[in-house]
């Protein structure tokens, strides 16, 4: 696919996302940059939406919205160097046509680029380094899902364990584990954690607080709190998913109570 393109007088540099004359320039972002290439490689042929938005999105679902827009912007920009053409004709419900005779297309191409390329973007291009920073936010959403994922498939485990565990559970722990017992008016309460844990003070007394004989499990990933708990009472139980910054008073609002 080519790089250069002659509309007219006009010259659009596609790798650069340029527009320019003698007199003036204008830069558009890469994804602007895309949807033009692909209509003037396919001057005076209607090309589908579908198609275009899939060219210049490339694995990134967008609305028609989104595609309208940029379109808008590409035609207020052609708008300066054509005032009295409208370049790029709309056919409602199917897509857009770029309309035009005298456009030449230059073979100069990327270097190792063949006909199956596509247009690379240019690393100053606006667009270029939004298309960065979306791709870097979608990592870090990424990454948070897994370990919010990791923290609740360990809560869960933890709360399976606690309806097996037997009364010399101390002796089936994981060495990198460690257990404490916690006896509080006339409740025990054992608190299961690993070893590189350091449970604060307050929340020990939390524990305590509670009027229930209890097995509690704790560990951490980061700024969250996997928190479970199995009532040996009840013989009922459930975990949560804790913020560090939120966990006192979230602990105080679980009520736990005995038979």
């Amino acid at each position: 696919m080519s790089t250069s393109y002659q509309i007219r007088h006009v010259s659009f540099d596609a790798k650069k996302g340029l527009l320019s004359d003698s007199c003036q320039q204008h830069h558009l972002s890469y994804t602007e940059s895309r949807l033009l290439t692909l209509l003037l490689e396919r001057q005076n042929k209607i090309v589908p939406k579908e198609e275009l938005k899939n060219f210049a999105w490339e694995h990134t679902v967008v609305t028609d919205s989104s595609l309208t827009k940029s379109i808008a912007k590409i035609r207020q920009s052609l708008s300066t160097y054509f005032p009295n053409d409208e370049i790029i004709a709309t056919v409602p419900r199917v897509g857009y046509r770029l309309d035009l005779e005298d456009t030449s297309i230059s073979e100069n191409k990327l270097e190792h680029e063949d006909e199956t390329s596509t247009v690379l973007p240019n690393e100053n291009n606006f667009g270029y380094q939004a298309q960065i920073l979306s791709l870097k936010k979608l990592i870090f959403i990424i990454k948070q899902g897994l370990l919010i994922l990791s923290i609740a498939l360990l809560a869960y485990s933890g709360f399976n364990l606690f309806r097996k565990l037997p009364n010399d559970y101390r002796n089936y722990l994981n060495n990198d584990y460690s257990a404490t017992d916690i006896t509080e008016n006339a409740f025990t309460h054992k608190i299961i954690k690993p070893k590189n844990i350091t449970i604060p003070k307050k929340i020990k007394e939390i524990f305590a607080e509670k009027k229930c004989n209890c097995i509690f499990m704790i560990d951490k990933r980061d700024r969250h709190y996997s928190i479970s708990y199995f009532n040996e009472d009840t013989k009922l139980g459930e975990s949560y998913i804790l913020d560090d910054k939120h966990l006192t008073s979230e602990l105080h609002k679980i009520k736990i109570e005995g038979n």
